[in-house]
């Protein structure tokens, strides 16, 4: 007991300290830099005439402007310099706070300045590559934490690894790079402090680290990563598990007091969750230098200073967490199902599957069309045929004719491949609305949208439809042909926010953030996520307030909403915030 006593003590004489570098620096980074880097970033796309940047465009993007592609490359340059220095500022502080002499405040300041300087000085290429490969590739934990820009933007959308974890010999592969990947960062670890406090070259801290961790030490190296990289996942989610139980159990007693009960436990939540991070910083660098917390005699201590800024960190997550719980589900996204299934009840994008979902009554089915050989439109997502109806080629190849008397086949299940004409007006019959996707492809006519547009755009407006494409081009010939049309703009990630003339923007779910949801609000553009398949994924979008989910499991959706509305406990809307929080530990 004396030891965990003296423990806490230890780390309450640093407290000034560890507040004033991690709530400091985070704060830049959020609430500076980020939303900076994005102002600059829009401004340079804009420079160039293009109205977004995606995969599509990259390429026309970079080379319109070469003067601009040269800004680009500065300031992604400028990120790379800040997340290295971000993570030697957090070690370098860290690493202060361990040195065996007592420090005051602005002695403390002094040092990890004089250290800042110093890191600078004997910075090199290899170096800075070195440090955010191991940050951002061999141990990730590192780079969610931090909230590293740009770095926290690589990830692999959900459907890719649904698509992996559905081939059993590539999601081995994966399981035996992701253990390989944190076998090398436990190899490597020792290579950090070397880097950063002696200036070593990255070579010979690597050969260190390789000898410091062979033999028996591998596996005691690996382990003690695990532990550290899990205990500030236990330890956050003791305390969010702690302060919903107190939520829980003080609101029927208090129910006029609930919301601001709410707001005083997210406060308190999001100080756990920079501790914790504090924590394992301290826990980490202490791994790697060996070295631990001064201890202290007692001494007089500046106790308004940690008050102070322990009262400024707190205003400012008090504030988050007013605006983000006053918002208690009033408005819920609206539904629409994924190619007009729920849960695979029917054969995507067929008359069957449009007529059981239309019966949950979403606010749109999403179903996907494509050109035929003589002009027509048929319902079908993939260009190739062979997977659905066992034909070779693609929907270019064939009439409607031809394509109509073919056999889609799925789960087990078989359906006619259906025309646009027969989809759309069974869709009127059922009073069901649609999000209409054009899939654009090297084969089409030149008048694909235009021919489509001529045909059924007035029926569209009429019935209240609405259309998305990943072809911006077929977004202005909508927009072209009537405002009226609401068009959505899809956008497979979130990099640059885009200026389009779309209404809206339909975007992969895993790369969607709060910065994205602002800009759009402010923006008056509304974005749909695709597609959230779990009751977490589906959370988080309604967290974020998206305009609507598109999703493969329409009951699941609908029955999370119903309890969202029906169960207004604000126990519950905190609960989400810790786990959109816990999330970043994932």
């Amino acid at each position: 007991m004396k030891k965990i006593r003296r423990e806490f003590q230890k780390i309450y004489y640093n407290l000034d300290k560890i507040l004033l570098l991690f709530f400091t620096l985070f704060t830049f980074m959020e609430f500076v830099w980020i939303p900076l880097n994005s102002w600059i970033s829009e401004g340079l796309l804009a420079m160039t005439g293009h109205a977004y940047l995606s995969p599509t465009n990259m390429l026309s993007v970079l080379s319109e402007n070469l003067f601009v592609t040269g800004l680009f490359l500065l300031l992604f340059f400028v990120n790379i310099a800040i997340a290295y220095l971000e993570l030697a500022l957090l070690f370098t502080g860290v690493w202060q706070l361990l040195d065996e002499k007592v420090k005051h405040l602005p002695d403390y300041l002094r040092d990890v300045r004089d250290s800042m300087l110093a890191i600078i000085r004997h910075s090199s290429v290899p170096k800075v590559l070195f440090l955010l490969f191991y940050s951002v590739i061999l141990l990730p934990f590192l780079r969610r934490i931090l909230n590293i820009y740009y770095f926290n933007k690589i990830v692999v959308p959900q459907f890719i690894l649904d698509y992996l974890s559905n081939t059993l010999w590539v999601g081995i592969l994966l399981l035996v790079s992701l253990l390989l990947f944190f076998w090398l960062a436990a190899r490597f670890m020792y290579a950090l402090p070397k880097i950063y406090f002696e200036h070593r070259s990255v070579k010979e801290s690597i050969a260190y680290s390789w000898e410091k961790t062979k033999g028996r030490q591998q596996i005691s190296s690996f382990f003690r990563l695990i532990w550290l990289v899990t205990l500030p996942v236990l330890l956050f989610t003791g305390v969010g598990v702690l302060l919903y139980l107190l939520q829980l159990g003080a609101e029927p007693y208090m129910p006029n007091a609930s919301y601001w009960l709410a707001v005083v436990c997210y406060t308190a939540l999001k100080l756990a969750y920079y501790g914790v991070v504090a924590l394992f910083m301290m826990g980490f660098v202490s791994l790697l230098t060996g070295k631990q917390l001064p201890t202290y005699r007692r001494k007089r201590l500046r106790h308004r200073l940690r008050l102070a800024i322990l009262l400024v960190s707190s205003l400012v997550f008090g504030t988050q967490g007013a605006l983000s719980l006053y918002y208690p589900f009033d408005t819920l996204p609206v539904t629409i199902s994924h190619r007009g299934v729920d849960d695979g009840n029917a054969v995507q994008n067929s008359i069957e599957a449009l007529e059981k979902t239309s019966q949950l009554k979403p606010d749109y089915i999403e179903m996907d069309i494509q050109e035929t050989k003589d002009g027509q439109f048929i319902v079908m997502h993939d260009t190739d045929l062979l997977a659905l109806t066992g034909n070779p080629g693609g929907t270019h190849d064939y009439t409607l004719a031809d394509l109509t008397a073919m056999t889609a086949t799925e789960n087990g299940m078989t359906a006619p491949v259906p025309s646009f004409d027969t989809y759309l007006e069974k869709a009127d019959e059922l009073g069901q609305k649609l999000l209409v996707e054009i899939k654009v492809t090297k084969a089409d006519s030149p008048n694909l949208t235009r021919n489509f547009l001529e045909k059924y755009g007035q029926r569209l407006i009429a019935k209240g439809h609405q259309m998305q494409s990943l072809d911006y081009r077929t977004i202005i010939e909508i927009k072209q042909y009537s405002e009226q049309l609401v068009s959505f703009f899809i956008l497979p990630f979130n990099s640059i926010y885009p200026t389009t003339v779309a209404d809206g923007y339909t975007m992969e779910y895993t790369s969607l953030d709060q910065n994205f949801l602002i800009k759009s609000w402010l923006r008056g553009k509304s974005v749909y996520a695709w597609t959230p398949n779990d009751e977490d994924s589906m959370t988080r979008m309604m967290l974020l307030q998206v305009d609507g989910i598109i999703t493969d499991k329409m009951t699941e959706l609908q029955g999370l909403m119903e309890e969202l509305t029906e169960n207004r406990r604000y126990a519950d809307l905190y609960f989400l915030q810790f786990q959109s929080l816990l999330y970043n530990f994932e």
